[in-house]
C-alpha cells in the first residue's frame, strides 16, 4: 500500500430486505468467537430467539457447519460459518402488502408513520413477516431505502412512528431521541375523574421481578428514573381523557404512571381494571368491569406453533373488530351488550424535533383513530354523570 495512503473502509452487508421470505440465515465466526460454544454464539447473534427456541434448533439439525448438524457444546473456531435453517412461516405472508398505515411526512432521508392499533411494528415472537416494518420494507423493495425504526409503540397503541431511510439519519434521530430532544405526546382515555389539571409523574420504573410476563413494569424507587407530564383534556364523567407529554422514555411507562395514580389507562390488560368497555360501562349503575383471565388462552403443553396461531388468530379477530367499530357497525356482546372499546386506549399524538440535516423544527400530529374518537363522542352524550354536570 503505498505511503499515506488510507486502507479502504470495509463496506458492511446491507441490512436485511424483510420483504424476503427466510429460508436459511449464515453466520461466520470470527477470530474474537474463537472457542466460543456454538449454543452461545448463536444466542448472541439471534436476540429475537428466546434460549427454548435456539437448543431446539441444535436438537432439530437446523444449526449446521459445513451442512452437517452441530451439537449445541461444540467449540467453534475462527473461520467457521454455521447456517441456521429457519422453519416456515406460520403467518400468511401475502398480509404483508394488505399492512395498513399511513405515511404523514416524507423527505429524502426520514419519515414518520401512523400506525393502526393491533399491529406490531417489528418481527418478534410469532411474527416475522406481518409487521408495519416488513410493511415499509415492502413499500421501498427495489430502492436503496431499508427503513428503519427510531422509536416504537405497542401492538396496541395507535399513532406516530418515526422512522430513518438510511443508518446516518437512524442514528442522528436516536441520538436527539436519547437526549430527550424529541417532544412526545400521547393522548389517553384513564378510569376516573383526575382532580388535578397539570401534574407531574415523577416516579422510577423498574422490571416488575414478580410478574410472570418478563415484559411488564412496575413503580421501584430503585428503578431507572421515570417522568411524564400530564394535563387534562376532557372530563367524560367516570373516565378521563388526558395528555401525557414523556421526558423520559421507559417501557409501558404511561401505562404504569397512570396506574400509580389510581388512573389506569382503559382497556390495559396489563395495567388496568378492564380488558373491554362495553355499552353496559355507559348505565348509572354499571356492572363490574370485563376481564378475561388471558385473551390468548394459553394451555399447558402448548408447542411455539400453537401458542404462535391462537396469538394471530386473536390479535385478528381484535383487528375486525376496530375495522368494524371504525365503520359504525355494532359489535354484539351477547343479547343486550356492544363492544366500544377493545384495546388499550393510548394514541401517539403529536412528535415534534427537529431535522438532523435541514435544522428544520417539525411538528406533526395524528387525530385520534375512530374507536377513541367514537368512544369519547359517545361519553360526552351518554355517560350519566357526564349529562348530570
Amino acid at each position: 500500500m503505498p505511503k499515506g495512503s488510507r486502507r479502504p473502509r470495509k463496506q458492511k452487508d446491507p441490512p436485511a430486505d424483510l420483504s424476503q421470505i427466510e429460508s436459511a440465515r449464515v453466520y461466520r465466526v470470527e477470530l474474537p468467537q474463537e472457542g466460543m460454544r456454538a449454543d452461545r454464539f448463536v444466542a448472541e447473534r439471534t436476540p429475537w430467539m428466546s434460549r427454548t427456541k435456539v437448543q431446539a434448533a441444535f436438537e432439530e439439525g437446523r444449526i449446521r457447519r459445513g451442512g452437517v448438524a452441530i451439537d449445541s457444546g461444540k467449540k467453534l473456531r475462527s473461520g467457521d460459518t454455521l447456517e441456521l435453517i429457519l422453519p416456515p412461516p406460520h403467518e400468511d405472508v401475502s398480509e404483508m402488502a394488505r399492512i395498513p398505515y399511513d405515511i404523514i411526512f416524507e423527505d429524502e432521508h426520514m419519515f414518520v408513520v401512523s400506525k393502526p392499533p393491533h399491529l406490531i411494528v417489528h418481527p418478534t415472537g410469532g411474527y416475522r413477516y406481518t409487521t408495519l416494518l416488513n410493511a415499509l420494507h415492502l413499500r421501498f423493495k427495489g430502492t436503496n431505502v431499508f427503513p428503519r425504526l427510531v422509536n416504537r409503540i405497542d401492538k396496541e397503541t395507535s399513532g406516530l412512528i418515526l422512522c430513518g431511510k438510511d443508518a446516518q439519519t437512524t442514528g442522528a434521530l436516536g441520538k436527539a431521541l436519547d437526549a430527550k430532544e424529541v417532544v412526545k405526546e400521547y393522548l389517553a382515555l384513564v378510569e376516573g375523574a383526575v382532580a388535578a389539571q397539570r401534574q407531574l409523574i415523577d416516579k422510577a420504573i423498574a422490571q416488575d421481578t414478580d410478574a410472570e410476563v418478563s415484559m411488564l413494569r412496575r413503580i421501584d424507587p430503585n428503578g431507572q428514573e421515570a417522568r411524564t407530564e400530564v394535563r387534562v383534556e376532557q372530563r367524560l364523567g367516570r373516565f378521563t381523557l388526558v395528555r401525557c407529554r414523556l421526558h423520559t422514555g421507559r417501557m409501558h411507562q404511561i401505562r404504569v404512571h397512570m396506574q400509580s395514580i389510581g388512573h389506569p389507562v382503559v382497556c390495559d390488560h396489563h395495567y388496568g381494571v378492564r380488558d373491554e368497555l362495553r355499552e353496559r360501562d355507559l348505565r348509572d349503575l354499571p356492572p363490574p368491569p370485563t376481564r378475561i383471565e388471558s385473551p390468548y388462552g394459553f394451555k399447558e403443553g402448548d408447542s411455539d406453533a400453537d401458542v404462535s396461531d391462537r396469538i394471530r388468530a386473536v390479535d385478528t379477530q381484535k383487528r375486525h373488530e376496530f375495522e368494524a367499530l371504525a365503520k359504525g357497525e355494532r359489535v354484539p356482546r351477547g343479547e343486550n351488550d356492544a363492544l366500544l372499546l377493545g384495546r388499550c386506549a393510548l394514541h401517539s399524538h403529536l412528535l415534534r424535533f427537529t431535522h438532523p440535516y435541514t435544522g428544520q423544527e417539525i411538528e406533526l400530529t395524528a387525530p385520534l383513530p375512530s374507536d377513541m374518537a367514537n368512544v369519547i363522542a359517545r361519553l360526552k352524550t351518554e355517560a350519566p354523570s357526564v349529562r348530570d354536570g
